[in-house]
């Protein structure tokens, strides 16, 4: 035998909290209907929570659906940026590199100008030093230290008395013995006397070079004086003069 049950919601008041009753009727007349007693608000916070679970489900599937695709997405960015750095990179190297090479092509150039530079600067200062022979040709002389350290050629007609070093003509004075002076300054610390009784082709101011005739030796003017000082104090020439034969 089948049963029909009836529902009727019928409020009631208890106290301050009202309730709500759930009627359970059967058209058996031998079954007691049965009742059930519940609170909306008890009922509303459930739904709620039911609800709010669901949404927080629905919620979670979609933020994990499109975390993959987000991550991936992420994943080709940063590749790409590696990439762009690697090249960055290797272009860097390359441009350290040739940098590299052309300091490199500097730095020997450098050494090699400066190698050149003291190279010159010793010729020019060697040419400084008074250390050629006084004559064009072969002489005879005679070495005197007894006063003022000096060597006494004697040359034929025709030979040229010529400077020993780079310098300059400091002046030109009166000797009694030789009749006239050249003074050459080499700006060293180096001074030489060139002592004879012929005319100078040279003047004060003059500048001059190892070679540069500063008198002619004639048939009345064979013999030359030489000296050398240095620093103010004379010096025996033969000390520093290259002789050959």
């Amino acid at each position: 035998m089948s049963n029909k049950y009836l529902f009727t919601l019928k409020p009631s008041s208890h106290k301050r909290k009202t309730y709500r009753h759930l009627i359970l009727a059967s058209d058996d007349t031998e079954t007691r209907p049965k009742v059930l007693k519940y609170n909306i608000s008890v009922f509303i916070i459930i739904f709620a929570v039911i609800l709010f679970a669901f949404g927080g489900f629905v919620g979670l599937f979609i933020f994990e659906s499109k975390l993959p695709i987000s991550l991936e997405s992420k994943i080709l960015e940063q590749e790409k940026e590696i990439k762009a750095l690697n090249e960055e990179n290797d272009s860097l190297n390359s441009e350290i590199a040739s940098l590299n090479n052309t300091i490199e092509i500097l730095s020997n150039t450098v050494t090699t100008k400066t190698a050149n530079e003291a190279e010159l600067v010793e010729a020019i200062e060697s040419q400084a030093i008074p250390s050629e022979f006084p004559l064009t040709g072969g002489a005879s002389f005679k070495e005197n230290t007894d006063d003022i350290p000096e060597c006494v050629f004697t040359a034929s007609e025709g030979t040229t008395v010529v400077a020993t070093a780079s310098g300059v003509v400091e002046d030109i004075l009166e000797d009694e013995t030789y009749g006239n002076v050249v003074v050459i300054d080499h700006a060293n610390g180096y001074k030489t006397y060139y002592k004879n009784k012929g005319d100078s082709v040279v003047k004060k101011g003059d500048s001059v070079s190892p070679g540069t005739t500063l008198f002619i030796i004639g048939a009345d003017n064979t013999e030359m004086c030489y000296q050398i000082s240095n620093n103010g104090d004379f010096i025996n020439p033969l000390d520093i003069l290259q002789i050959n034969g």
